[in-house]
């Protein structure tokens, strides 16, 4: 049996592409840091820390896990820039849950699948100070309070729970990505939150799940917080969803910015590739004041991921309470 001069060169050089690749993410990775959390303006008003972060990324190793957070020194940089911040509410996105580690060899020892936790990803990233509570049907998207100043209706406190309060996914969309919501009481103030994840390829999926939240029945309290990865940049897009996200969201309309435009004009980019810079990481409610900080681009601030390891860049801010009439 002889073999073409091709067909064993295109091999040869997938496989130094890989190898370049792991190489690259492996010297670029960087070592665990003292975080140096950014100064919040004080407030004497009643209101709440909040950040919101998609804790996923596009490492090929994480490919096996649909590249949700799949690195352990990544996990252990979050978990000590997490307990640096303590945020008292937060929203994650693409938190790896224990289901998608089965049945699926990890790819070298540095991989969360290749050890065994007392619990999930998302108690380990924020600890036992915080009632959490997860989407039931994928188990990847969660909010957390802290529950010195709040807690998750419906959710025991200091409880890992899971919510049925998820939207419907439309025939022929993706259903590892979704969004949820929970009614909290922070600072005795009740309100729903929303953690958006919607679909990323598919414009008109993301549409359909945006509809949801504005128009259907998954928010239930006259106060809204809606945050997290929307998959939409309302300055550079032009789709359907964004068309439709702008109706509900911005100046004059029900809900309002605390992220992006609050902050700067035009907004920092949440999320960075090599020719892909986008702002899809959003912060709105239609009842707070405050504004945001984007951790790695507002200056005096420093990544969640202590610099690599994640995709998108996390917000943080604190967040006002009106006065209740």
């Amino acid at each position: 049996m002889t073999f073409s001069r091709r067909a064993i060169l295109v091999p040869l050089s997938l496989l130094a592409c890989t190898a370049v690749v792991l190489l690259l993410i492996w010297a670029t990775t960087p070592e665990p840091f003292p975080f140096d959390p950014p100064e919040l303006k004080p407030s004497d008003e009643p209101g709440f820390t909040v950040l919101t972060a998609n804790v996923g990324n596009s490492d090929p190793r994480c490919v096996f896990q649909r590249l949700k957070l799949c690195r352990s020194d990544v996990e252990a940089r979050l978990t000590m820039s997490l307990a640096e911040l303590r945020p008292e509410v937060v929203a994650l996105q693409e938190t790896l849950p224990d289901h998608l580690c089965e049945g699926v060899p990890p790819v070298d020892n540095g991989h969360v699948c290749s050890e065994e936790y007392a619990e999930p990803q998302v108690r380990r990233l924020l600890g036992i100070d915080y009632s959490i509570v997860c989407e039931e049907s994928n188990f990847i998207e969660c909010i957390g309070v802290r529950t010195d100043v709040g807690e998750i209706l419906g959710c025991e406190l200091g409880a890992l729970c899971t919510s049925s309060r998820v939207i419907t996914i439309a025939p022929g969309c993706r259903t590892h990505l979704t969004v949820f919501a929970a009614t909290v009481k922070v600072s005795g103030r009740t309100f729903d939150i929303v953690n958006a994840h919607p679909e990323n390829r598919s414009a008109e999926c993301r549409l359909d799940s945006l509809r949801q939240v504005f128009e259907g029945d998954l928010i239930r309290e006259d106060e809204a917080l809606v945050l997290g990865d929307l998959n939409l940049d309302p300055w550079r897009g032009d789709d359907v969803s964004t068309e439709y996200w702008n109706t509900w969201v911005g100046p004059a309309h029900a809900f309002y910015y605390h992220s992006g435009p609050a902050e700067r004009v035009p907004p920092h980019p949440t999320i960075f590739y090599p020719l892909f810079r986008r702002t899809l990481d959003h912060v709105a409610s239609n009842f707070l004041a405050g504004t945001m900080l984007t951790l790695g681009e507002t200056e005096g601030t420093v990544r969640l991921d202590g610099g690599g390891g994640t995709d998108h860049r996390a917000l943080l801010g604190r967040l006002i309470f009106p006065e209740e009439d």
